[in-house]
């Protein structure tokens, strides 16, 4: 007989729902009351018959699905920044990306470029907000004359305004250190990190009078109605300061965290080697880096050790190593430690490891030396310790491996692992992840990808280990990061060294700070060998879809090296922005399908133009038009979008194009373009609409009103994918299988197709262990089956991460 009894609960975050704290849902309780009963006069056990009976009294499967709700807007600003635990969650209303003097034409000149010139001063940015602006780097300044000044909402007066060098300094508030610093203590760049949030607009000029002036301007911005306070210098920047100054020490707290640790060997692998790419080629090092210098890795049988093994859900907290000998710099054997041990971290039953890298890389030092890196989320403390304090969230279970590779032993390396309950929903965060890659040697004309992934999340951070000529040619790449399928780099640096807020080759040598560093300059009689690094927290770079990040060797891809580089990021595999309508300007078919009209127009035609970037090369036409009036669209979109982006391809040799936008007669914000590119003239952007314009419809009716001429030649819409629950599963065959009395508990439902639905059992309702996700058999069928044993009782339940 089989009965269902169903009931429901809600409970508050931090409450126990089910053995599980990090859930918030419906609970359908299915009853099964099963009796089987087996009675064999064969059976016999030493010559004695044995009548076997068999009673599971009861089995009940529960069956819970979260129901969560839309994250909320991330914080901002130096909340953002003290806030270091919530790295994980996703920053799906945020548009980052960045203004700098990289050569416009693709060359390598990438000094005194400026957005546009103005009587009072050479315009660095200008953008509608709200937004924020997150990092200013700057070098190669007159230090007598040169200024910067600051306009914030479209105020006459500039609320900053002040020599770069005093900017800098670190000395005057509010521009105080850590957060601000020269050329001396990041080694030839000047940075300024102190969060400038704006609620409508800003705009950062200098007069630059020097001929080798260099910037770089990072920046955030939001959808039109996100609340902002714009900055005001009073702000109290106090705790942020404190975490800087203590980097090193967890910048979280520690309170409710578990603790384990161990003391361990790790035993030599098994003699012989193993290929890493094309690493045959890799050139010799010298004595100080043996890792490396045969061109292989030693890489036979490891050796392995847990470091942790536990079920969810909980958030890594901190992991720590202790390697004696790790941290002399005189050691012959650091770089083969640095490049041998091997960190590895699996999430949730995943095959492919979140984390698998060196631990020369993952903890920021790099694959060539020992250096006391002291960066706020990894490095080395005043223990010499290695430590990592990225937060990490996990539903189920983590492992944690420390691998070695070595052909010599690893004695008495000390663990210890600290974690804690996590107990909001999944479905807000993104899961830890890194990305180690080799390129022996680099291939001219194409960049070094750095990070390529599809799916939503952010990137944090970045090491790179470069093995190039002496001159260090090799740093004068520049950085290009595509979001979203957008053709038009969201960031375009200006040199390697200026991306990791250093300047002329790190000219003032090795040095360390919470966000970036120069961690190894090494030298043969042929070859440099530099690492650096650099992590964004709160100016970390979201995606909804896609990333690739690439950065240049040499000026223009022609310098050869060899690159290990591991980066850093928080993802969800699934996209949370889709594309759901393109219109194709002039067009007759797609305007017609689309509605369209356009009121002034003042021109219409065919251009052939490149991209600027990574294809710069490569002549793309389109037809378009341009208008002083006004252009009307409709756009399709799915009912239960989040929110929409929408993206216009247009021509840049056309400076400072501004428009309103209308979304079915309500006027959402500005869309500028500040600045232009003769040499090349097509560029993308994007324009957030929020969830309040688009939520519950399934198309829009756009308006463009500019202020001047303004051209268009696509449109898409990508439509943001909401938080939204699977369905709750429904039980269509509970029964015994299998021969030997039916030993095996199977059951089936039906839910959401392509869903990863977790099965726990229990014998008390209390002791819950995880039994590993349920098969989808076909779209929307899922089975799970279990070898229960001789036990009166089992318990069943199911969710969904």
């Amino acid at each position: 007989m089989v009965s269902r009894i169903y009931s429901s609960e809600c409970r508050r975050p931090g409450s126990n729902c089910h053995g599980s704290s990090a859930y918030c849902g419906t609970v359908q309780y299915f009853l099964i009351r099963a009796f089987h009963y087996i009675e064999s006069a064969n059976v016999r056990l030493k010559g004695v018959s044995v009548y076997s009976k068999i009673f599971l009294c009861a089995v009940v499967l529960m069956i819970f699905v979260p129901r969560t709700q839309a994250a909320a807007t991330e914080p901002y600003g130096l909340s953002a920044m003290s806030e270091f635990y919530r790295l994980p969650w996703l920053k799906l209303d945020t548009l980052g990306g960045g203004e700098s003097s990289y050569d416009r034409s693709g060359g390598n000149t990438d000094h005194n470029n400026f957005l546009y010139v103005t009587n009072t001063g050479n315009v660095l940015l200008d953008l509608n907000g709200p937004g924020t602006v997150y990092r200013m780097w700057f070098t190669g300044f007159n230090g007598a004359t040169d200024w910067i000044q600051v306009y914030f909402d479209g105020e006459p007066t500039p609320r900053i305004h002040i020599p770069i060098s005093v900017l800098c300094s670190g000395i005057y508030a509010p521009f105080v250190k850590p957060l601000a610093g020269n050329a001396v203590v990041s080694s030839g760049g000047y940075y300024c990190y102190l969060p400038l949030p704006f609620k409508k607009s800003i705009r950062i000029l200098s007069n630059a009078t020097s001929s080798r002036f260099y910037y770089n301007i990072g920046y955030d911005l939001y959808g039109p109605d996100t609340p902002i306070t714009t900055w005001t210098g009073k702000e109290d920047s106090s705790a942020v300061v404190n975490m800087w100054n203590n980097a090193g020490a967890d910048p979280k707290s520690q309170i409710e965290n578990l603790i384990v640790s161990n003391t361990f060997n790790l035993a030599g692998s098994v003699p012989g080697y193993r290929r890493r790419g094309n690493e045959s080629s890799a050139r010799a090092l010298p004595a100080s880096c043996p890792a490396f210098k045969s061109g292989h890795s030693h890489l036979g049988a490891s050796s392995t050790q847990t470091l942790l093994n536990v079920s969810g859900p909980y958030s890594i907290a901190s992991i720590k190593l202790n390697i004696p000998g790790l941290a002399s710099a005189s050691n012959t054997n650091v770089a083969d430690l640095l490049t041998n041990l091997w960190l590895k971290i699996a999430f949730d039953g995943e095959t492919t490891p979140s984390v698998h890298a060196p631990i020369g890389s993952f903890f920021a030092m790099g694959q060539f030396a020992s250096y006391p890196t002291r960066s706020l989320p990894v490095g080395m403390d005043s223990n010499n310790d290695l430590y990592c304090y990225f937060p990490m969230p996990f539903a189920r279970r983590a492992v944690i491996q420390l691998i070695s590779h070595r052909a010599s032993p690893t004695t008495n390396i000390h663990s210890e692992i600290q974690y804690r309950p996590f107990t909001n929903s999944f479905a807000d965060v993104g899961c830890f992840k890194t990305q180690f890659r080799s390129e022996i040697p680099t291939t001219n004309g194409s960049d070094v990808t750095l990070l390529d992934t599809e799916g939503a999340g952010h990137w944090v951070g970045i090491v790179m280990s470069m093995m190039g000529p002496r001159n260090r040619g090799f740093l004068e790449g520049d950085e290009r990061v595509y979001v979203d399928d957008r053709q038009t780099p969201a960031f375009y640096g200006t040199g390697t060294e200026d991306f990791f807020n250093g300047g002329w080759y790190f000219q003032n040598g090795l040095f360390t700070l919470p966000t970036h560093g120069n961690t190894a300059d090494l030298s043969d009689t042929n070859y440099n060998y530099t690492s650096a690094y650099r992590f964004f927290l709160s100016d970390a770079i979201p995606f909804r879809k896609h990333i690739t990040v690439g950065i240049q060797h040499g000026g223009i891809d022609e310098v050869s090296e060899n690159v290990w580089t591991l980066a850093y990021y928080y993802h969800q595999p699934a996209p949370r922005s889709v594309l759901s309508d393109q219109l194709n300007v002039g067009n007759a078919a797609s305007e017609a399908a689309h509605s369209y009209s356009i009121s002034n127009q003042t021109w219409s035609g065919t251009n052939a133009y490149t991209f600027e970037g990574n294809f710069d090369s490569v002549i793309i036409t389109n037809m378009g038009r341009a208008d002083e009036g006004f252009s009307q669209f409709t756009m399709a979109l799915p009912p239960n979008n989040a929110g929409a982006i929408l993206r216009r391809q247009f021509d840049q040799s056309i400076p400072n194009q501004s428009a309103d936008v209308y979304v079915d007669g309500a006027l959402v914000g500005t869309w500028y373009c500040a600045g232009s590119n003769p040499f090349h003239c097509w560029r993308d952007s994007d324009f957030m609409i929020p969830a309040s314009c688009t939520s519950g419809k399934s198309s829009i009716q756009i308006k463009v009103s500019p202020a001047d001429n303004w051209t268009e030649y696509n449109y898409w819409t990508y439509s943001l994918v909401p938080d939204a629950p699977p369905m709750a599963p429904t039980l269509t065959k509970p029964q015994w299988t299998g021969a030997g009395g039916g030993r095996a508990f199977q059951f089936t439902f039906k839910g959401s197709s392509n869903t990863t639905y977790d099965v726990w059992a229990s014998s008390n309702l209390s002791n819950w262990q995880w039994h590993g996700a349920a098969t989808e058999t076909s779209p929307g069928q899922y089975r799970f089956t279990d070898t229960v044993g001789y036990l009166p009782y089992r318990f069943y339940r199911v969710h969904v991460p």
